[in-house]
């Protein structure tokens, strides 16, 4: 195992374990589907998510990346910044590559079948982060692959940037209470779950809102952004056409793009 890929392991572990260690002692709501049903459905999504987007570009960010950089291409291998700009831009623009992807796939209708598959849970938990369809992940990582084909960021930028949307991905769905003072700051610069959690309401105004991954600070210079509320643990979370969405297995969670028509958000 290379180094990165060992730096990926602990961190996924260490955060997923100090997240549902949270959701167990502090949950903010009770979740009325089966645990090991949705947790064993969002894992096949992921583990068939990872082998198509193995299988279809053969390489990680990662690799590309220090291709890029030996190579001097990329817009900031043409420029005299220090290291630290060129890591700070690179972490950035991957971030902001995943804010943009985000609000297409609410705007492009069949973009929208395939990342209803995420929206349709219905349970919020730690694993809700790893609830994407095949297709959304093969999508995603192009993009990510052609922003680092064209900026040409540090390796560690892109190996950072990764690593943080994980732990996001597991923090921002988590079921737990954060308190109230520590996520109003932390939302100053970060998604919080209070704020990724007005994303994933029934209501569609508010599924077209905070579409943030890491920082928050894109919502607020684009104008999607929308403070949550005081929120409480009945207010329900999902699609209204899929209402026990968190009941599907994975089978039925693959093939919801094709079996339902696209709701306009």
């Amino acid at each position: 195992m290379t180094v990165s890929g060992s730096v990926w392991g602990y961190v996924c572990v260490l955060a997923f374990v100090a997240i549902a260690l949270a959701e167990t002692f502090l949950p903010f709501r009770s979740l009325r589907s089966s645990t090991s049903r949705r947790w064993i459905s969002n894992s096949v999504l992921f583990a068939v998510s990872a082998i198509a987007v193995f299988c279809a570009y053969q390489l990680s960010g990662i690799a590309l990346a220090f291709t890029i950089r030996a190579t001097s291409h990329g817009a900031l291998n043409r420029v005299a910044l220090p290291y630290s700009a060129q890591f700070a831009i690179g972490f950035a623009a991957l971030d902001l590559t995943a804010y943009l992807s985000h609000r297409v796939y609410h705007a492009v209708a069949p973009l929208w079948r395939v990342h209803q598959v995420h929206h349709s849970e219905t349970d919020l938990d730690l694993m809700t982060g790893l609830r994407f369809h095949p297709l959304e992940a093969l999508f995603t990582q192009g993009l990510v692959l052609i922003t680092i084909a064209l900026l040409g960021p540090p390796p560690a930028a892109v190996a950072v940037s990764g690593a943080a949307v994980l732990v996001q991905d597991f923090l921002m769905h988590a079921n737990f209470r954060f308190p109230k003072t520590a996520d109003r700051v932390l939302r100053l610069l970060i998604v919080t779950p209070a704020m990724h959690r007005v994303h994933h309401s029934q209501a569609i105004p508010e599924q077209n809102t905070n579409f943030g991954t890491v920082f928050s600070f894109w919502d607020r210079l684009f104008g999607t952004y929308v403070a949550p509320q005081p929120a409480s643990a009945e207010e329900p979370c999902g699609l209204a056409e899929v209402p026990q969405g968190s009941e599907l297995d994975s089978a039925g969670a693959l093939f919801l793009p094709f079996r339902r028509p696209p709701k306009q958000t």
